[in-house]
């Protein structure tokens, strides 16, 4: 017969798990809510690129370039999202825009020129920035007028058409004497 003592001491006490502690289960719990919060918000909330109408500041060229929503009264705000087409589109519409791509679209810029500002060329971000009017290689945008591409209404003629939004930049240049 055996003795019960012996059968207790032979039999393995189950080994008891260590729970992870508290502020373990709750970190990893806040980082799952924290992934499924942002991820519901790129799907329902972000925007997926600019639209039409709206001011933009680029920085860098070709493909480098990095395009910045800004408000339009900014002096960052160089440009003007003109057009967006889907990104198998081939170009942008006849005229001096810049065309950037994202992943989805094709994204035309003009400039966005205000009557009176004299602007200069800003060669390393492919735009003109606010300058004095005095320099050389100025422009002043004397004029602008929505709804037409015809330069006619401007003083001599001399302006800058887009077809999309309609509308021409009057332009003068200053310096030049």
């Amino acid at each position: 017969m055996s003795n019960p003592v012996d059968q207790e001491q032979t039999q393995a006490e189950p080994k008891r798990r260590k729970s992870l502690p508290i502020w373990v289960i709750a970190l990893v719990a806040a980082l799952v809510l924290a992934g499924v919060g942002f991820g519901a918000y790129q799907v329902f909330f972000a925007k997926d690129t600019a639209a039409p109408g709206e001011c933009a500041s680029v920085s860098g060229t070709d493909d480098t370039a990095k395009l910045t929503i800004v408000d339009c009264g900014e002096k960052s705000a160089t440009f003007k999202v003109a057009v967006k087409k889907d990104k198998t589109e081939t170009s942008c519409p006849e005229g001096a825009y810049r065309e950037l791509r994202d992943e989805k679209n094709l994204i035309c810029l003009m400039p966005n020129f205000i009557a009176g500002n004299c602007y200069e060329s800003d060669d390393a971000n492919q735009a003109f920035k606010i300058g004095a009017c005095e320099s050389p290689e100025a422009i002043k945008i004397t004029q602008v007028i929505n709804d037409t591409t015809d330069p006619s209404g401007c003083p001599n003629g001399n302006g800058l058409g887009y077809p999309e939004p309609k509308t021409v930049f009057c332009i003068e240049t200053p310096g030049i004497s």
